[in-house]
């Protein structure tokens, strides 16, 4: 399963780079570029309550058809905004938490028991998260500013994938080689713990 959603996004994003790089006010490419937000947007709102979910799935699309209509020219700009738009969120989300519980340190308990140490560790991996969440929406501005579309497309579907898998990666390594303490978990109790978590943020 892994295995088939990695060749999936990497298709996915092939096929982003294609359309932006061929057809970049196009329909399909605005569509192909925004329905996964789109579709996080609603499944959301779904959870909440199933009738705001409905209504969401019809008037979001109803409403960036109709802007689309009035700024076919400019249609570039759909794919920058909800790109910093996505990337600014999850940067105060994690940022906004350090002034409680930090994120990370509430999905690290519920893996394993946390000695002070370590909850020094999460609050700054936490915080190093924001950071890196602001510096992306930031760059993606710059560089369609002083690129363009195309080098602004190169840079969200290749570098910026690759950069968050260089950022998993480093820390990983760095977690264990700082703090030898912290017990191995596996992908699925990593991604247990922060929907644990998300349904006790819902819940309060």
């Amino acid at each position: 399963m892994h295995g088939f959603g990695t060749a999936l996004a990497i298709a996915y994003a092939v096929w982003c780079i294609g359309v932006l790089w061929f057809q970049p006010r196009s329909p399909l490419a605005i569509l192909s570029f925004l329905a996964p937000c789109i579709l996080f947007a609603c499944s959301w709102a779904w959870r909440q309550h199933r009738l705001l979910g409905a209504a969401l799935a019809v008037l979001l699309p109803l409403g960036l058809y109709v802007i689309y209509q009035h700024n076919a020219e400019r249609a570039e700009l759909f794919y920058v905004a909800e790109y910093s738009t996505v990337y600014l969120t999850l940067c105060l989300w994690f940022a906004a938490s350090l002034r409680s519980q930090p994120l990370i340190t509430g999905v690290a308990r519920r893996v394993h028991p946390l000695t002070p140490a370590m909850e020094i560790y999460t609050r700054k991996l936490t915080r190093s998260w924001a950071i890196y969440f602001l510096v992306m929406a930031l760059l993606s501005i710059a560089i369609y500013v002083l690129g363009g579309l195309k080098a602004w497309g190169f840079f969200t579907l290749a570098v910026s994938p690759a950069s968050l898998l260089g950022f998993f990666v480093i820390e990983h390594v760095l977690r264990y080689r700082w703090h030898p303490e912290f017990e191995r978990a596996t992908i699925g109790q990593a991604i247990r713990s922060w929907r644990g978590n998300a349904n006790a943020d819902h819940e309060h």
